[in-house]
C-alpha cells in the first residue's frame, strides 16, 4: 500500500480491507471470529505517547491473529479509539452513554453481516468495566455471542511491555481466540495449522504521526500552541461495491490528508486529532460489512472531540470529511449555538477530480471512477476491477426535476434503490494514472485550505 493502514493489522484479516461481497460469500461464517480492538488514550510520563496502548496492544493482536489465521477465519475491525474517559489521565474521551451507543451500533452491524461472535480485545485497565458491560449489552441487544479479552489478563502492560514475553503472550491470545471459535457450536474439522512466519511491521498509523496528537507525550500536549489548527478526519466503514473494500473512505481520507500535510511547512502548527473512523452510513445498510452510527451518536462523538480540543487550548478545528453520509450531521453541528458562539469550527472536503464526465461528476458519487482511481493509486492490492459494476440514480436526459439531490425537489434514498451492486457511478474508466494525478490535485487544494484556516482566513474554494 502507498498509504498507511488504518491500524496495525494483518491485511488479510482486516475488516476494512474486504469488499461487501467478500463478507456475503464468506464460507462457514458462523465459525468466524470478529475482533474489536479497544484502546484508550492516556497521559503518561517519560515521554510516552498517549496511544501507547494501541501501539503495543495492536502489535500483540496482529501477531496473535497471524498465528491462527490459517486455522479459521478472523476479521479485525478498525480500533475503537474514542471511548469513555477512564480516570483523570484519560484524553479524548466520550461520555459513557455515547460510548455505549457507539459499541451497540457497531455490534448490531456485525450481527447484521451474519457473524455470530464478537470479541472485545481491550488494552486499557481503566476501560475494563465499560468493555465488560458493553459485551453484555451486545449479547442481549444484538444476539451476538460476545467475549472479552482484557490484555492485562495476558500479563500485558503497555508501559512495561518486555520483548522477552511478547511471543508467549501472542500465542496465549491466539489460543484464546481458537477457544472462542469453538465455543457454543460444533466446529467442523480443521486443516492442520500451517506455519505462519512473522510479518514485517506495517506502516505505523498514521503516516503523519509527527502531527498526530495521540502520538504526543503529555508534556508536549500541555504546551500546545494557541494558534494551532486541529484537523479531525471523519470517514466511514461501508460497502463500496464488489470491487472496493469497505474501508475506502477512511483509507482515502488518510492518504489525501497525508499528501496535503506533506505540503504544509513543518513549522506551521497544523495538528491531527483522533479520527472518526465509523460514520453515518445508514443508506448502505443491507450490504454486509457496513458499520454505521446513528445521527445522534455521530453528533455526540464530534461534539466530544470539539470539547476536548477546546479544553486543550485549540481554537481552530476543521473536520476533514470523506463520507457523504456525514455531511449533513457535521453541517448541522456547525449551526448549533454552542459551536457558533465558540467559533473556529469548519468542515473541509477533498476536491473532486477535474475532467470527469459531467454525468459521472453529477451522479457518480459512490465507488465510481474517482474513488476507484484513487484506490488504484493508493492501495492497488485492495482493488478488484474485474468485479466492477455500474449504476446511476438518474439516467442521461431523464425528464422532470425530482432527484436524489441537487434539485428543487429531492427524496430520501438508500443505495439499493439504485444499485444492487452498491456502486453509484461507473468505475470502469478508472486508472492508477488518473488516481495519482487526482490525488495530487486534491492534496494541493486541501493544503491551501488548511493553510488559510490556520492563518485565520476563509478557506479558498
Amino acid at each position: 500500500m502507498v498509504t498507511s493502514w488504518l491500524a496495525d493489522a494483518d491485511p488479510a484479516t482486516a475488516w476494512a480491507h474486504h469488499a461487501w461481497t467478500d463478507f456475503a460469500a464468506l464460507p462457514e461464517k458462523e465459525h468466524a471470529v470478529v475482533v474489536l480492538p479497544v484502546h484508550g488514550f492516556l497521559r503518561r510520563g517519560a515521554g510516552q505517547p498517549l496511544d501507547l496502548e494501541e501501539l503495543r496492544g495492536g502489535a500483540l493482536l496482529h501477531r496473535a491473529v497471524e498465528l491462527v489465521r490459517e486455522r479459521f477465519t478472523v476479521r479485525v475491525l478498525p480500533p475503537l479509539r474514542l471511548v469513555p474517559a477512564a480516570g483523570p489521565d484519560a484524553c479524548f474521551g466520550l461520555d459513557p452513554e455515547t460510548g455505549h451507543d457507539v459499541v451497540a451500533e457497531i455490534a448490531a452491524d456485525v450481527a447484521a453481516a451474519g457473524f455470530p461472535k464478537l470479541v472485545f480485545f481491550n488494552t486499557s485497565p481503566g476501560l475494563e468495566p465499560f468493555v465488560t458491560a458493553a459485551a453484555m449489552d451486545a449479547r442481549t441487544e444484538s444476539g451476538l455471542r460476545a467475549y472479552v479479552v482484557h490484555a492485562r489478563s495476558l500479563g500485558f502492560d503497555a508501559e512495561r511491555d518486555e520483548a522477552a514475553g511478547r511471543e508467549a503472550r501472542a500465542a496465549q491470545l491466539g489460543a484464546l481466540l481458537a477457544e472462542i471459535r469453538e465455543h457454543g457450536a460444533a466446529a467442523p474439522g480443521e486443516p492442520a495449522a500451517a506455519p505462519v512466519p512473522a510479518a514485517a511491521p506495517g506502516p505505523v498509523f498514521p503516516a503523519y504521526r509527527d502531527r498526530y496528537l495521540p502520538a504526543w507525550p503529555a508534556d508536549r500536549l500541555a504546551a500546545l500552541a494557541g494558534d494551532s489548527l486541529a484537523i479531525v478526519p471523519a470517514a466511514a466503514i461501508e460497502q463500496h461495491g464488489p470491487h472496493l473494500p469497505v474501508g475506502v473512505d477512511a483509507i482515502l481520507g488518510h492518504a489525501i490528508l497525508a499528501a496535503a500535510l506533506a505540503r504544509v511547512p513543518a513549522e506551521t502548527p497544523v495538528l491531527v486529532a483522533p479520527p472518526i473512523t465509523y460514520g453515518k452510513s445508514t443508506e448502505h445498510r443491507g450490504f454486509p460489512g457496513t458499520i454505521s452510527l446513528r445521527t445522534r451518536s455521530l453528533r455526540r462523538v464530534a461534539l466530544a472531540l470539539i470539547g476536548q480540543l477546546r479544553d486543550l487550548g485549540v481554537r481552530r478545528i476543521a473536520f476533514f470529511n470523506t463520507h457523504g453520509g456525514n455531511r449533513a450531521v457535521l453541517a448541522a453541528i456547525l449551526q448549533e449555538p454552542g459551536i457558533v458562539c465558540g467559533g473556529g469550527v469548519s468542515v473541509l472536503r477533498a476536491e473532486r477530480a477535474p475532467g470527469l464526465d459531467p454525468h459521472e461528476e453529477a451522479w457518480g458519487f459512490h465507488a465510481g471512477e474517482w474513488e476507484t482511481s484513487l484506490m488504484l493509486a493508493c492501495a492497488p492490492d485492495l482493488v478488484h476491477p474485474e468485479r466492477a459494476a455500474a449504476a446511476y440514480p438518474v439516467r442521461r436526459g431523464e425528464p422532470g426535476q425530482l432527484r436524489p439531490g441537487r434539485a428543487p425537489a429531492t427524496f430520501a434514498w438508500v443505495t439499493r434503490d439504485f444499485s444492487p451492486s452498491g456502486v453509484i457511478g461507473d468505475p470502469s474508466p478508472a486508472t492508477a494514472e488518473k488516481g495519482t494525478r487526482w490525488l495530487s490535485t486534491a492534496a494541493e487544494s486541501l493544503a491551501a485550505r488548511i493553510l488559510a484556516l490556520q492563518a485565520g482566513k476563509p478557506a479558498p474554494g
